[in-house]
């Protein structure tokens, strides 16, 4: 436990099974709020009913990352239902098999809207409304990939790295201002029963954001244990 008054609702953008659903389990299981947004109604629908046996405040809601007004909705019925958000997760993510030769302009559009126009859209929704709050924190899912491209997944690569640059930025333009920046880099395939099992993934996750905020480390870096 931190020895600060800890936020006590998290908004996933980008929900889902898998990553998604373990964390909001695990912050569920501390008593927090929780919010889903994601593109799919009975994706909601799932993650809401796995929350239900934690007894916790929760609302969910349906959103096109890519449709800023649709972004600006969905937080403001995520706010009117339980408040601001003190820590938003931006886990929305595709992968796309191709070399950067074979890429087609249609492909890379796709990983950039999903990574980076998306990820723009909810830091510039999520903030607007902490720095009113006068703290939060924005945390980014990025790989391996966002720092050592892979030649058959270039559109993921180049996505992810353009999201790490992005909240690279936004740590800096919001320094002194009491919004953080969080980036988990996730070293490898997740999958449960190894090393990047979602529910050991989400305990990360919870250390990122319950730091005290004037010992704030913004980067986890998740390695298997042999690296």
């Amino acid at each position: 436990m931190t020895d600060v008054a800890e936020p006590k609702t998290l908004a996933i953008v980008g929900a889902g099974p898998g990553l998604g659903s373990a964390v909001a389990r695990r912050f569920a299981k501390a008593g927090w709020s929780i919010a889903l947004v994601a593109l799919r109604q009975e994706v909601v629908d799932a993650g809401l009913a796995e929350l239900e046996p934690f007894g916790v405040t929760t609302f969910g809601i349906t959103a096109d990352v890519t449709d800023h007004p649709a972004m600006e909705r969905a937080f403001g019925a995520i706010a009117h239902a339980l408040g601001v958000a003190d820590v938003v997760l931006y886990n929305a993510s595709i992968y796309q098999a191709e070399a950067a030769l074979a890429l087609s302009h249609e492909a890379l559009e796709l990983a950039l809207d999903v990574h980076v126009v998306g990820a723009l859209n909810t830091a510039q929704c999520a903030v607007a409304a902490m720095r009113e709050a006068g703290h939060g924190v924005l945390v980014f899912t990025v790989n391996s990939l966002a720092r050592s491209p892979e030649a058959m997944s270039a559109a993921l690569s180049i996505g992810k790295g353009a999201q790490l640059n992005l909240a690279l930025s936004l740590d800096r333009e919001l320094e002194g201002t009491g919004v953080r920046i969080g980036i988990v880099t996730v070293c490898g395939p997740i999958k449960a029963g190894t090393a990047f099992d979602p529910d050991r993934l989400a305990d990360v996750y919870w250390e990122l954001v319950t730091q005290h905020p004037d010992h704030f480390e913004r980067d986890r870096l998740v390695l298997a244990p042999d690296s």
